[in-house]
């Protein structure tokens, strides 16, 4: 595979306020493009060029590669993409013309992704794993549960449960991934944990709640794996976990929460335990962890402790910001109107802190999902309010 590029240059906290102020007209772009505007369309040479341009080794290129594409009428771009998936001979720019060809939910794309189950190239096979997470297709069920034999690479596989694990109905695929739970790396049972998590998938408590009940690396995932799962079963396996020291009790407390017991005494407590002086690390991980999970569930009190932590700085911040991050690309259309809703001087710490998130999480999926909500959410929003000009904010100030 080709050279990886290096991550994104940090935003300062100055950076925001002047990109702000010219957001609603940078998007006009947008606007004039989607509305057919001969004027902004690039040339076919162009296109080819900023495709090219996905791979190149500095941040700005790409980066402005990317936003021309987005901005091309989807008759020229979807295609151009599409190729390039299929025959480029950069391996980069084939994964990173799959992300942003994502964004544009085309027909075609089915077809794309099934095809690329089996590519040589494994960020490519793991960004169609989460395309179809997101967009789950039962005809492919007997494919995938065919790759989850074969299929090791250490961030390919993840990806390919949650695939799996978005098909959960299907009695073949609960037996397979309640096989998955007990077997294997610890690395990839947790992602099937937290796959099951996230899919409601009440066939796997018990199996879960097993887990949970054990001390070791996987017992904080298996918790709120639990939490998310809900139900009298996931709070009977909770109240077995006897004795636990003080970040297991406040992880405890987050899948509780989750549960829909003592939410608002809960997030309290987790933030002041994250923010108290002198809090090891441990203690705020695992409070920032349990925010950010009861924040994914459209939470907005535990969305904005994890905002508000982050004006502690250091370590605190640090975890706030991935944490927030996190909510942002499995939560999208929580985060943005969460984030409208809140004040100005709010608001503008939010999207600072998403935008450094987003450049240590480096989750380009997740990213590129979060930029066709916010680009759905301007459709969405009435001409001249405040949610179509934070939508617009939102794609300028996070460089989309």
């Amino acid at each position: 595979m080709s050279h990886l590029p290096p991550s994104r240059k940090t935003l300062s906290s100055a950076d925001v306020p002047r990109r702000l102020s010219l957001a609603v007209a940078a998007f006009l772009l947008v606007l004039a493009v989607d509305a057919g505007a001969g004027q902004s369309t690039p040339a076919a040479a162009d296109l080819k060029t900023h495709i090219a341009n996905l791979s190149a080794l500095e941040f700005p290129t790409r980066s402005d590669a990317a936003r021309m594409i987005r901005r091309a009428p989807a008759t020229q771009a979807v295609p151009a993409l599409a190729e390039a998936v299929a025959k480029h001979p950069d391996e980069f720019v084939r994964y990173r013309a799959f992300i942003v060809l994502s964004s544009f939910n085309d027909r075609g794309t089915p077809d794309l992704a099934r095809g690329l189950l089996k590519d040589r190239n494994d960020r490519l096979r793991e960004a169609a794993y989460k395309w179809l997470e997101a967009n789950p297709d039962p005809a492919l069920t007997a494919a995938l549960l065919a790759s989850l034999q074969t299929e090791q690479a250490e961030f390919v596989r993840p990806a390919l449960v949650g695939a799996l694990a978005a098909l959960g109905s299907n009695p073949q695929v609960q037996r397979a991934l309640l096989a998955e739970i007990t077997r294997g790396l610890d690395f990839f049972r947790s992602a099937v944990i937290d796959a099951l998590g996230r899919h409601d998938a009440e066939y796997a408590v018990d199996a879960i709640a097993g887990v949970a009940v054990l001390d070791g690396p996987l017992q904080d995932d298996s918790i709120l794996a639990v939490g998310r799962i809900g139900g009298a079963r996931s709070a009977a396996a909770l109240a077995k976990i006897a004795g636990p020291p003080a970040d297991l009790a406040l992880t405890i407390r987050g899948a509780q929460c989750l549960l829909g017991e003592r939410c608002e005494s809960t997030i309290k407590a987790l933030s002041d335990a994250a923010g108290a002086a002198g809090a090891s690390a441990s203690i705020v991980r695992a409070a920032v962890t349990a925010l950010a999970a009861i924040a994914a569930s459209s939470n907005d009190p535990a969305t904005a402790a994890l905002v508000g932590l982050a004006a502690r700085g250091g370590l605190v911040r640090d975890e706030a910001m991935l944490g927030f991050a996190t909510v942002a690309v499995r939560n999208p259309d929580h985060a943005i109107r969460w984030i409208d809703v809140t004040p100005a001087p709010v608001q503008s710490a939010a999207i600072e802190l998403l935008k450094e998130g987003f450049e240590d999480l480096e989750e380009d999926f997740g990213e590129e999902q979060f930029f066709a909500a916010a680009r759905a959410a301007y459709w969405k929003a009435a001409d001249g309010t405040s949610s179509r000009t934070l939508a617009a904010t939102l794609i300028q100030a996070l460089e989309f």
